[in-house]
């Protein structure tokens, strides 16, 4: 199998104002056609790290993918010390000079001398043209291994990566898999563990490779074999779906947003949100989806006790009585939101993410999630236990689980 190193480059990343994105997607196209990433590792905008980096990964992989440095500014030192590494020298290259004042000249924008040298390039590496920017992709060669170098914005990187994909194919032997994913809410990874061991384990013992993906509130598996393996892979992915008919929301790039955007389109219906703990947060997933203007509405930020009362008709008694962390607060936010937005469907949050704010009777991490419909409304308690941030994650996740829920639900009763 062919072996590969990800080098990131970039002192932003090591202080931590830049969270390295590119090696994560790097590695899922990598995956895709077949090549397995031995390592990935982060260094300083530094030439001899830079050195040592690539002979370290060399030594170790096939081919090393490098993103960052590759701008016009002092800086942006990837260029010029690959360029030393593979005693190259840097030559104007006549083509990317005429695209790069293209560039310029297109936004109606002088080309200052820093500009002009992004089409200074080493002659010996092949020059993978960046569509999206000035900063090209080098492909370096030594004897069968490759050293592959790539701006670190993340969309060009991305374009750049798409073309070098065919050219992958084309200069390396690789052996084709097949991937298959399976999306759960509602479970854990230890329990989805111990109730599929059996099945794990007859996967594994046939050679298919099982891998747990947990992120908040979501559980990822991911079933890898051989292309031969394809029939046997997607009847597993059946049988778990038949065994978790409710936590399964999805396969491949699914998010709960663009199910319930699916869902919500083939029923020509509309949601909106009126929410207080999320900030804005759930609105935010929603509308990430391209097309959601069709069935997204608009939404409610109500934080205080006198905006529930004042922009969703929140009973003034009734959040003195129980406070706006409860079940008959939450059921008045989301019908009355419903009826304000006039939509089919409402989400309404209501909860204390903390750190300050609980009680005995209601400790940080207590949420409310309220649906309304045409049907009526329900509602639902979490009791989440993390930090703020990750409460805020959860319920995001939690509501909209709890809508496809209740989408289905609907959707059954109607048959």
């Amino acid at each position: 199998m062919i072996k590969a190193s990800i080098i990131t480059i970039g002192d932003e990343i090591l202080v931590g104002q830049t969270v390295d994105t590119n090696s994560a997607w790097i590695a899922s196209q990598l995956r895709l056609i077949g090549i397995k990433v031995a390592e990935i590792i982060s260094i300083s905008d530094d030439s001899v790290l830079i050195k040592e980096a690539v002979d370290r990964e060399l030594s170790k992989s096939d081919i090393v993918f490098i993103t960052g440095g590759l701008g016009p500014t002092q800086d942006d030192i990837t260029k010029k010390t690959l360029t030393e590494y593979f005693n190259d020298e840097l030559k104007m290259n006549a083509r990317i000079l005429e695209k790069v004042e293209g560039m310029f000249k297109s936004i109606n924008r002088p080309m200052l001398d820093v500009n002009r040298q992004q089409a200074m390039l080493p002659s010996t590496a092949e020059i993978i043209e960046n569509d999206l920017g000035t900063a090209s992709g080098m492909w370096f060669r030594k004897n069968k291994q490759s050293v592959i170098s790539m701006p670190g914005v993340p969309f060009e990187m991305k374009g750049l990566m798409l073309k070098l994909i065919p050219l992958l194919k084309k200069n390396y032997p690789l052996n084709a898999f097949y991937h298959k994913t399976i999306h759960f809410q509602g479970i854990g990874e230890s329990q989805l563990a111990h109730d599929i061991a059996a099945i794990e384990t007859a996967c594994r013992s046939n050679g298919i490779s099982v891998a747990y993906l947990p992120s908040p509130g979501i559980v990822r598996l991911r079933l890898t074999g051989t292309l031969d393996q394809q029939t046997e892979i997607d009847s597993t992915l059946n049988q778990l779906q038949a065994l978790f008919p409710e936590q399964v929301f999805g396969f491949e790039e699914d998010s709960l947003e663009s199910v319930i955007g699916g869902m919500l389109k083939k029923n020509s219906a509309s949601v909106g949100t009126v929410e207080s703990c999320t900030g804005g947060a759930i609105a935010a997933r929603i509308v990430t989806i391209p097309g959601s203007s069709v069935y997204f509405k608009g939404a409610v930020i109500a934080y205080s006790y006198e905006l529930k009362e004042e922009l969703i008709d929140v009973n003034h008694q009734t959040l003195v009585e129980f406070g706006a962390v409860s079940q008959q607060v939450i059921e008045q936010m989301a019908v009355n939101g419903r009826q304000k937005l006039k939509t089919d469907y409402c989400i309404a949050t209501s909860g204390i993410a903390g750190p300050d704010g609980g009680t005995d009777l209601k400790p940080v991490g207590t949420v409310w999630v309220g649906i309304a419909s045409a049907r009526g409304v329900v509602s639902k308690q979490f009791q989440f236990k993390h930090n703020r941030e990750r409460n805020i994650e959860l319920t995001v996740v939690y509501a909209l689980n709890f809508l496809r829920r209740t989408m289905l639900e609907h959707e059954n009763k109607a048959v």
